[in-house]
């Protein structure tokens, strides 16, 4: 009964609090300036090529200022590029079929993106001409072959992944800002 009692009170209490608000919610909102209008909404294009770009992050080294500690990943890294091959990067994975499949969709979607498209492009042909060396890599470390040969394939293929990801990386990153400067 009380609880029932202290309901009724409170929303006698709450009624004209409401009633004085109603006017302010139900006015008219409309754009005074250019800056208060929304923003068009992207294409199909920039969409594509924005939920491509996202993905692909997750393959990037962080990049830092000369002068400026990298992080652990980053760190990890570099010590591959010195040497440390079977410990190569494993995410070839972010350019298999699926990757390919996206870069189809965004460059065949409708919309206008020239830089993103001319970026996704290069990056396109960079990933068919260098992922074979990586790749070739990482399948030698999978395989365990080094206990058999003492690792002496492996540091021969170690220069060829490092340029092939590289060169990856530089296509990646050229093409992550394209899209990100064209939004």
């Amino acid at each position: 009964m009380n609880i029932r009692l202290a309901a009724r009170v409170l929303s006698a209490l709450l009624l004209p609090v409401g009633l004085f608000a109603l006017p302010a919610c139900t006015r008219d909102a409309s754009p005074t300036t250019s800056q208060d209008r929304a923003a068009p909404a992207p294409d199909a294009k920039a969409l594509a090529h924005a939920d491509l770009a996202h993905r692909l992050r997750r393959f990037l080294i962080e990049r830092t200022a000369p002068g400026i500690a990298r992080g652990p990943m980053a760190a990890a890294d570099e010590r591959f590029r010195l040497g440390a091959f079977w410990r190569a990067r494993t995410d070839t994975h972010h350019f298999g079929a699926d990757f390919r499949s996206r870069a189809e969709i965004a460059l065949a979607a409708s919309g206008s993106a020239p830089a993103a498209d001319a970026a996704l492009r290069q990056l396109r042909d960079t990933v068919e001409a260098r992922l074979p060396a990586w790749q070739a890599l990482v399948d030698y470390n999978a395989a365990g072959t080094m206990r058999d040969d003492g690792g002496d394939e492996g540091r021969r293929l170690l220069p060829w992944a490092i340029a092939s990801i590289d060169a990856i990386e530089v296509a990646t990153w050229d093409y992550v800002d394209a899209v990100e400067a064209a939004r």
